[in-house]
Order: structure tokens, then C-alpha cells, then sequence
């Protein structure tokens, strides 16, 4: 009778299972809380560039179309399921399997990069100049639960704006009396208007847009390690960074801002470097040189080739 209480108290032990106090899943034995980025196919682009901070129950997520402008940012919940092996991004409608440290979608991956909770503010934000002070301001812009938000810092204001209407000629972001535009110039080649005009009230601003610049940079000579870079250059009061994006996840690089003079600028992390002029560039990883050529330019911003080079790092 002792021996088959004892076993009866074993099996009892072992029903309390999947989500009792002791279950080992990937929510509660693994340090899943931080960044991660990899790069996912897209149907129309070179790839998409994803970076991915998660904090407690809900994140922030930039992509990038490779090849493309603009970083797009997104918020919401995240919710894990019953097994506590997998988690969703709600906003987005993206489900993660969590596995080794690193959250798997298919046969894709995004790999941990740090434990920041928080995605780099250089690369969410624009910093804007107004063409007639000359005063620097800031723009985000993201979606939350499917509605697209903007906040915009200028001066001593902080505006919150929120976009009603869907037309796909013109951005337009609206709060109160305050209005702001973005106008799209070409949809074949995919150009935005540079110039932002924000409406308060009866005072109208125009602005240029200074960071981030985006060019295209396509590889010249021998050897070569990728056809093109993508090449985002960020500017801000946190310093300058400098983000190389390709298809292949492990040629993708953030670097920071080193040294600068008028004409050239330097970025260097861990044995890689990119060294950028006017019209081209070389990547330097370890002791071997690559050497890039300026192609299009995904902006037309034509104060661009100055803005990366003379904003020293700090």
C-alpha cells in the first residue's frame, strides 16, 4: 500500500506540467529580454533588414527594405503562448519560435546582439533643420495597434500627431491645429519631398531633412564580398553611426563615427572600417580592402554629402 501511494504521488508530481511552477520553458529559463536583428527575403526588395527590442510584454521594431528608403518602426504587445516556446508580436502579427537564445519564423532567424531594451534612437528618428533659424528638430514616426503616430520636437514644443487620412501621394499627420506634411515625389522611383513643412496654428516651417542619409554603394575592382551595400548614415546628438545592410546577414555592420574633416569620414568597430569620401568608399575588414562606388542616392537631399562627413563622434 506505501509503495503505491508513493506512486501515485509521482505521477501527481508530474501532471502539475506545462504551466506550473516548475515547468522549464524558453519564457522562464531563458534571457529573452533584449535586441536581436537578421535579414528576412522580401518579394520585391534585396531583403528586409529587421531590428527587434523586447522588454517584458512588448516591443519596438525597425525594418528596413534593403535597397529601399526609409526605416519603418512599429510597437506593441508581446503575448507567449500556452507552452511558453513561442511568443507573438501583436501589432504585427509575427509569431517567434524561441530556440537557443535566438528567435526562429521558418527557417529565418533573428540573432541576440545585446540586452538593450530599447531600439538606438539614432536610427527610429530624422533629425530635421528649419530652412529659415536654422534650428535642428526631431521626427518619429511609428504604428501602434494599426494607427501610424508621429512626434515631433522643435523648439521647446513636443508635438504628438496622429495620420487620419490613407492617401498614398501625401504623409499628412494631424493634431489640433497642428498639421504635418510629407509629400512623395515619384512613386516609380520610389523619391521622397526632403523638405517637411510643419502648420501650427497661423506659422509655417520648412524643413531639410539632415539624418539619416541613405545611398546605395555598389562594389568596383576585385575582391568583393557583396554586389552593394545599402548605406544608412545617422547623425544626432548621441554622435554619428554609419549601418551597412546587405542581403547576407553576416556582412551587415553598425559602426561608429571615428574621425571626420570636410571631404572624408571614418567608421570603425572591432577590425572593420568604413571609410567614406564624396562618390565612394572602402570597407576594411581585418587586412583585406573592398572598394564601393557611390550609385543612386534613395534620397535627394542635396546637402547630404557634407552631413555625414562633418558631425564628429564624441
Amino acid at each position: 500500500m506505501l509503495f503505491s501511494f508513493l506512486i501515485s504521488c509521482s505521477f501527481g508530481a508530474k501532471s502539475k506540467d506545462d504551466k506550473g511552477v516548475d515547468a522549464q520553458t524558453p519564457e522562464n529559463t531563458l534571457d529573452w529580454q533584449g535586441t536581436y536583428d537578421g535579414v528576412f527575403p522580401a518579394a520585391d526588395a534585396s531583403g528586409q533588414y529587421i531590428l527587434l527590442a523586447i522588454d517584458s510584454n512588448s516591443y519596438a521594431k525597425a525594418s528596413k527594405f534593403i535597397d529601399r528608403p526609409g526605416v519603418y518602426v512599429s510597437k506593441g504587445k508581446v503575448e507567449w503562448n500556452s507552452a511558453g516556446d513561442s511568443l507573438t508580436l501583436v501589432g504585427d502579427y509575427q509569431k517567434f519560435k524561441v530556440y537557443d537564445g535566438n528567435l526562429i519564423e521558418g527557417p529565418f532567424e533573428l540573432t541576440k546582439i545585446s540586452d538593450e531594451l530599447k531600439l538606438p534612437h539614432l536610427l527610429i528618428s530624422q533629425t530635421l533643420k528649419d530652412d529659415k533659424t536654422g534650428v535642428n528638430a526631431v521626427l518619429e514616426q511609428y504604428s501602434e495597434d494599426g494607427k501610424e503616430y508621429a512626434k515631433f520636437y522643435f523648439g521647446d514644443k513636443t508635438y504628438e500627431l496622429k495620420r487620419e487620412d490613407r492617401n498614398t501621394q501625401r504623409i499628412e499627420y494631424t493634431s489640433d491645429k497642428v498639421r504635418l506634411y510629407m509629400q512623395e515625389l515619384n512613386t516609380d522611383t520610389i523619391q521622397w519631398d526632403i523638405h517637411p513643412l510643419l502648420i501650427d496654428d497661423k506659422d509655417t516651417c520648412r524643413f531639410t531633412v539632415l539624418s539619416p542619409v541613405n545611398d546605395i554603394y555598389v562594389a568596383t575592382g576585385k575582391p568583393q564580398i557583396v554586389n552593394s551595400f545599402d548605406v544608412l548614415y545617422l547623425n544626432g546628438e548621441e554622435g554619428s553611426e554609419v549601418m551597412l545592410l546587405s542581403s547576407f546577414y553576416k556582412y551587415c555592420f553598425t559602426l561608429p563615427q571615428q574621425t571626420a574633416s570636410a571631404k572624408t569620414a571614418e567608421y570603425y568597430s572591432n577590425n572593420i572600417m568604413w571609410a567614406s569620401g564624396l562618390n565612394d568608399a572602402t570597407l576594411t575588414l581585418g587586412d583585406q580592402s573592398y572598394q564601393f562606388k557611390e550609385q543612386t542616392p534613395l534620397t535627394t537631399n542635396t546637402a547630404k554629402k557634407a552631413s555625414h562627413t562633418t558631425n564628429k563622434s564624441k
